[in-house]
C-alpha cells in the first residue's frame, strides 16, 4: 500500500465526499471513484457506505483512517525532527485558532515570530474549539488556542491566563450609573439582573461566548426582554459600538473598541481559561515550542494592556 493511496483514503473520510475529496486532492472525481472501487476490491470489502450526509467510513474504513493518523503522525514527527537540526533556521508551524479570535491575535504573533525566527513558515488553520480538537488529534496542526473544558482529555494543554469575560456597551446606557465599586475583579461592577431592559447582542452560532450567556442568564434567573442574535463576532461589536445593544467580550479584544465601556459581571467576575493545545501523542518541535512561548507572550501583553 503506497502513501499515496492512504492520502486518498484518508481525505475522502475527511471530506465525506468523493466529488470534495477530488477537489482537494486536485484529481478527477471519477478517477478518485474509480481507485476507490480497486482498493475495495482489492482489500475485499467496503470502506465507506453512504448516507444522506455523504459518505459514512465502515468499521474497516475506521481502522484505516485511525492507522493512517498514527503514520501521518510519525511523518509530522520524521519532519519536524529534522527540522529541529537545522537550530530554528527553518522548519514549520500550524497554528489553529478560532476565526473570531484571529484579527486580535495574529496580528500581535506573527510579526514578532516572523522577526525572530524568519525561516520558520507559520500556517493558520481557523477552526471552531471543536474542530480543533480534531485537529489536534489527527495530528493535522502541531498547536491549537483552546478554552477548557475539552470533550477530549487526551489533549496536552498548557494553560496561558485566566481572561475576564466582560459587560461592554456604548455610553447611551450609562452603566455606570448601575455600577457597583470596584470587587474582586478590580473594576466596577453590574449585577446582570439590573440590566435586563435593555437590548443585547448575542450570537446565534455554537460559539464558547453564546453558552457562556445562556449559562450566565440561567444562573442568575434571569433573560434579556430584547436580543438580536448574530453569526459575526465582528458584527456584533460594530452594531455595539454604535449603541444597537449590549455584548459580552473576552478583555482581550477590549483594547481596539474605544466607542466601549466596559464592567466587571459581578463582584467576583466572570473568568475562562485560555490554554494552548498539543496533539496527545507525538514529537512537539522546537519551532513549535518557540512559537507558543510568543503566543503566550503576545496574549500576556494584550492581558496587561
Amino acid at each position: 500500500m503506497e502513501f499515496r493511496e492512504l492520502n486518498y483514503i484518508y481525505t475522502i473520510a475527511k471530506c465525506g465526499s468523493l466529488s470534495k475529496a477530488a477537489k482537494e486532492l486536485y484529481m478527477a472525481q471519477s478517477s478518485l471513484s474509480q481507485f476507490l472501487k480497486n482498493f475495495e476490491e482489492r482489500f475485499g470489502e467496503p470502506l465507506f457506505f453512504r448516507t444522506n450526509q455523504g459518505l459514512k467510513p465502515t468499521y474497516a474504513g475506521e481502522l484505516h483512517v485511525e492507522m493512517i493518523e498514527k503514520i501521518r503522525l510519525l511523518q509530522r514527527d520524521m519532519e519536524q525532527r529534522l527540522h529541529d537540526a537545522s537550530f530554528l533556521r527553518e522548519g514549520r508551524v500550524v497554528f489553529a485558532l478560532s476565526p473570531y479570535r484571529a484579527p486580535y491575535l495574529l496580528p500581535d504573533v506573527l510579526p514578532r515570530f516572523k522577526e525572530r525566527y524568519p525561516g520558520i513558515k507559520v500556517e493558520i488553520v481557523e477552526a471552531s474549539m471543536r474542530e480543533q480538537e480534531g485537529l489536534l488529534l489527527g495530528g493535522r496542526v502541531d498547536v491549537g488556542f483552546l478554552s477548557p473544558p475539552l470533550k477530549n482529555s487526551g489533549i496536552t494543554l498548557k494553560p496561558v491566563i485566566d481572561e475576564e469575560i466582560l459587560l461592554a456597551g456604548h455610553e447611551k446606557f450609562r452603566l455606570a450609573g448601575k455600577a457597583r465599586p470596584s470587587g474582586m475583579a478590580g473594576r466596577p461592577w453590574i449585577d446582570v439582573r439590573d440590566v435586563m431592559e435593555e437590548p443585547y447582542l448575542l450570537y446565534s452560532v455554537d460559539h464558547r461566548l453564546r453558552r457562556f450567556t445562556e449559562m450566565l442568564f440561567m444562573k442568575n434567573k434571569c433573560e434579556p426582554q430584547t436580543v438580536q442574535y448574530h453569526d459575526s463576532f465582528e458584527t456584533i461589536i460594530r452594531l455595539a459600538e454604535v449603541g444597537m445593544g449590549l455584548t459580552f467580550l473576552p478583555e482581550t479584544y477590549i483594547g481596539r473598541q474605544s466607542a466601549l465601556t466596559y464592567f466587571a459581571i459581578g463582584e467576583q467576575g466572570e473568568c475562562r481559561t485560555l490554554a494552548l493545545g498539543f496533539p496527545p501523542y507525538g514529537y512537539i518541535s522546537k519551532a513549535t515550542r518557540a512559537f507558543a512561548d510568543i503566543v503566550m507572550e503576545a496574549v500576556r501583553d494584550q492581558k496587561r494592556d
